[in-house]
C-alpha cells in the first residue's frame, strides 16, 4: 500500500510539473526595428509546439507586409512631393514611426499592441492601432467574438482582414454606449450604432483594452484607448472563460 501511495504521489508530481512547464509564459525576441523608429513584431524564441511556430509565421508576415508597406511609402512620397530619388533620404519613411508592447504572454493568449503612425505625402499624416492576438493552445489568431456572451450578438467588422494576422474589429451594442461614458463626450455623435471596436487583453493592468476603429479621417482623434476592469467587462457581457484568462496571466506575471 506505501508503495503505491508513493507512485501514486510521484505521478500527482509529475503532472504538476508538466502543467507548469505548459503554461510558462513564452519568451520573445529582443526588440528590434526595421528601420529607425519602425519597431517590428517579436517572433516566440525557441517554439516548443506546432501552434508555437505557427504564430512566428504570422509574425514573420506581419513583419513581411510591414516591409512592403514602408517601401510604398517611400515611393508613394516621391510621387507626390515631386522626389526624384526615392532611395537618396528615404523621406517618406522618416515620418514612419511603430512602437508595439506586449500586453499578454500566456498562458492562454499572446498579445501583441502596435501603435503606428505614418506621412507618405498628400495631405494629412495617418495613424492606428492594429492588435495581434493569438491562442497559444492552437496557434491560430484569437476569435473575438468567443469573447463575449452569445446573448450578446456580437458581430465581426473586418471581414476582408480574412488573411491578415492583425485581430479584426467587432461589432457589440452594449459596449457602445460603456465607451461613450469612458471617453470624451465630445465624441458621442462621432460614433454610429454599428460602431467597430479593437478589443484586446492587457494582463500587465489585469484590465480589457477597447478602442473605437475604422473611424473616418476627420474623426481620427475620436479613436480614444480606454480599459475596463474585469468585474465591468463581466457586467457589460464578456465571456467568463475570456475573463479568467486574463486573470491567470496577471498573476502568472506578478509571481513568475
Amino acid at each position: 500500500m506505501k508503495k503505491i501511495a508513493y507512485l501514486a504521489l510521484l505521478l500527482s508530481c509529475c503532472a504538476t510539473l508538466v502543467q507548469a512547464v505548459a503554461q510558462a509564459p513564452v519568451k520573445l525576441s529582443s526588440k528590434w526595428q526595421i528601420r529607425k523608429g519602425v519597431d517590428a513584431w517579436p517572433v516566440i524564441l525557441n517554439p516548443k509546439n506546432d501552434a508555437e511556430r505557427r504564430i512566428n509565421g504570422y509574425l514573420t508576415d506581419l513583419n513581411a507586409h510591414l516591409s512592403h508597406s514602408l517601401m510604398d511609402c517611400d515611393a508613394t512620397y516621391t510621387q507626390l512631393m515631386g522626389k526624384q530619388h526615392p532611395n537618396e533620404g528615404n523621406e517618406g519613411t522618416k515620418s514612419w514611426t511603430q512602437d508595439i508592447k506586449v500586453t499578454m504572454l500566456g498562458p492562454t493568449f499572446l498579445s501583441l499592441v502596435a501603435t503606428t503612425g505614418f506621412y507618405c505625402g498628400g495631405a494629412h499624416p495617418y495613424g492606428f492601432t492594429g492588435a495581434a492576438v493569438f491562442d497559444l493552445r492552437t496557434g491560430e489568431r484569437a476569435d473575438p467574438l468567443s469573447w463575449f456572451l452569445p446573448s450578446l450578438k456580437a458581430s465581426v467588422a473586418d471581414e476582408d482582414e480574412e488573411g491578415s494576422g492583425l485581430e479584426k474589429s467587432v461589432v457589440v451594442a452594449r459596449l457602445l454606449q460603456a465607451y461613450r461614458d469612458a471617453t470624451h463626450h465630445e465624441c458621442d455623435d462621432t460614433y454610429p450604432d454599428d460602431q467597430p471596436f479593437l478589443i484586446w487583453p492587457d494582463a500587465v493592468s489585469d484590465k480589457i483594452m477597447i478602442q473605437a476603429n475604422r473611424l473616418p479621417g476627420c474623426c481620427a482623434a475620436c479613436g480614444i484607448e480606454t480599459s475596463l476592469t474585469l468585474e465591468q467587462a463581466r457586467k457589460l457581457g464578456f465571456s467568463e472563460a475570456f475573463l479568467q484568462a486574463i486573470s491567470d496571466a496577471h498573476q502568472q506575471m506578478a509571481h513568475p
